[in-house]
Parts: C-alpha cells; sequence; structure tokens
C-alpha cells in the first residue's frame, strides 16, 4: 500500500500558511512559516522544522565552485 498516493506537494505560499500543534517538548504552538532553507540545502528555523519539512541538498548559494 502506497500511503504516498494521493499526496500533494504544497507551494512555499501554503506551507507558510500551516499554523497550530503542539511541540513535544514545551507544548507550544508550532509556526511552520519560521521554517525555511538555506543556499546550501540546510534546514533553517527553529529545532522543530527538521521534524517537518526537508530541503534539496543543492547548492544554490552564488555561483558553486567548479
Amino acid at each position: 500500500m502506497n500511503i504516498m498516493k494521493n499526496a500533494k506537494k504544497l507551494r512555499k505560499e501554503e506551507l507558510k500558511n500551516i499554523t497550530g500543534g503542539l511541540d513535544s517538548w514545551a507544548n507550544i504552538e508550532i509556526d511552520l512559516s519560521l521554517c525555511g532553507c538555506s543556499c546550501s540545502g540546510a534546514v533553517t528555523g527553529p529545532k522543530y522544522c527538521i521534524q517537518y519539512i526537508a530541503c534539496p541538498q543543492v547548492y544554490t548559494c552564488g555561483e558553486a565552485a567548479i
């Protein structure tokens, strides 16, 4: 059974509208609009972001050395 077959990839605008939920450490609201990706592909933002988003591992910071 493929649980991802009906999955929809969210656009950046849609991701920014996702709020709410509980943080397992301190029972605070999770705001995914604070999460993002660096130009090197690292997840940025609060610690919980790595549980909710993934970033492409592509170097896009200016011109990469060849």
